[in-house]
């Protein structure tokens, strides 16, 4: 089952802000995992405890053609170390940072495993292992998740027996710390931490757990990948893991542009999101392609990234109702908090996280606006997908302006739109721009 948060209505959002410590980062919505057939690539085997699985996966996520040999590593060395708990362990699992879910829900079809929650910054990644995991009649848990805070945050309660991770080898030193040192706050007593890692970041890993307080278990290393079984040494217990983004572990730096008033501006940029040491050419040409916003009018920032269009967008029209759609956790928040640091009233940004996209899925947003870089990553059925979504959420009299591959616009121009709706396409140095306007 899918334990995404559920949408409420603008009271019973704001009842549960009031509730909320002051830096708990706010609630990103409801979503209902919608079908993810146009985003899937293939379907790949996984052998495990003498069960086939199967999982769907998508172009867009890690591990695309096959199970990865990392994952399939670590389960080799966890498998042994779950049988020892027996067929009534009744252990609790925590996979951090769950792709499309093989880690989780194989190691939920092992006897001794009680229950599995699968976390994941990037919806798109959650909404699979939620299909595939209901595709395999595996129950687990499904949640979108920046950091181990939120995990604590949404269960206070929740101790894991096993906390389980394939790495992410481009996140960052200090990304990777707050990983493997959070993973260890919220363990239950006797749980073990076990992640594979690739080789370029092994030795970052191995001088991370090289501490008095950390009981390493098991070290395997191949060619490419390590696998680190660990817990906290005998005597020894971690506190609850911070909130990461807001202590700045992700911070990257500061980025100056000229906003829509040729002034001076600039964001806090953040590990794991492209372009953060420099603006993104078609956003930068996507900004010369927005029309004039009134006062008080809905525009929705698609695929935010760092925040910068965002940014120029609230520069170009202050009184402007900014809603930021993406499918990543990390740059939603980026975003939002560049868009308050300029100066953005808090209730005129909303953040509507979306990982599948279909027609309904930002249908109650009736933006006048929509601006946005299509993603193109999950291939030609998944791009129709969020422009039919785009598309269907315009209010009467509305415009969409978006940038995005030659190619990929030549077929969208062929796709059918919604009655009172007109495409148009320009082209600047290799990126297409397309315009769609409803009526009034």
């Amino acid at each position: 089952m899918s334990a995404y948060r559920t949408s409420a209505d603008p009271q019973e959002r704001a009842s549960e802000a009031s509730k909320r410590p002051r830096q708990a980062p706010p609630r990103l919505g409801s979503v209902t995992t919608p079908p993810i057939a146009p985003y899937v690539h293939r379907r790949v085997p996984l052998d495990v405890g003498g069960r086939r699985l199967e999982f769907a996966t998508c172009l867009d996520l890690f591990s695309s053609h096959q199970v990865d040999v990392g994952s399939r590593l670590l389960l080799r060395t966890i498998e042994p170390v779950l049988a020892a708990r027996g067929s009534t362990g009744g252990a609790r699992v925590l996979d951090l940072g769950c792709g499309y879910g093989a880690l989780g829900v194989a190691l939920a079809t092992l006897p001794a495993v009680a229950a599995a929650h699968l976390v994941d910054r990037d919806a798109l990644a959650v909404d699979f292992a939620a299909e595939n995991a209901r595709a395999n009649a595996v129950e687990v848990t499904t949640a979108l998740s920046l950091g181990l805070a939120e995990v604590l945050r949404d269960a206070p309660e929740a101790r894991y027996d096993l906390v389980v991770s394939n790495l992410p080898g481009k996140a960052g030193a200090t990304v990777l710390s707050s990983m493997l040192l959070g993973a260890l706050g919220v363990l239950a007593p006797g749980g073990l931490v076990a992640v594979v890692v690739i080789e370029p970041i092994r030795d970052l890993v191995a001088s991370t757990l090289s501490r008095d307080d950390i009981e390493v278990t098991l070290r395997r290393d191949t060619a490419d990948y390590s696998v680190f079984h660990y817990g906290p040494a005998a005597g020894t217990s971690f506190p609850p893991p911070a909130e990461a983004f807001d202590a700045g572990v992700y911070d990257r730096g500061a980025l100056p542009f000229e906003d829509a008033n040729e002034q001076p501006a600039a964001i806090t940029t953040v590990e794991g999101i492209p372009n953060y040491d420099r603006i993104d050419v078609i956003e930068a040409a996507l900004t010369r392609r927005i029309p004039r916003i009134r006062p008080g009018q809905r525009v929705l920032v698609s695929n935010v990234a760092q925040g910068y269009l965002a940014a120029y967008v609230r520069s170009a029209q202050p009184e402007a109702h900014v809603i930021l759609v993406d499918r990543d956790v990390l740059a939603l928040r980026t975003a939002r908090r560049a868009l308050l640091a300029l100066g953005a009233v808090e209730d005129r940004v909303e953040m509507r996280v979306i990982g599948a996209w279909s027609e309904d899925s930002a249908a109650d947003t009736n933006p006048d606006l929509v601006v946005g870089v299509l993603h193109e990553g999950g291939g030609a059925p998944a791009v129709e997908a969020e422009y039919s979504g785009l598309v269907a959420a315009l209010a009467p009299g509305g415009r969409a302006v978006l940038a995005g591959g030659s190619t990929a616009i030549t077929r969208l121009l062929a796709h059918a739109l919604p009655p009172g709706c007109k495409a148009s396409r320009t082209k600047h140095r290799g990126t297409s721009f397309l315009e769609v306007t409803r009526a009034v």
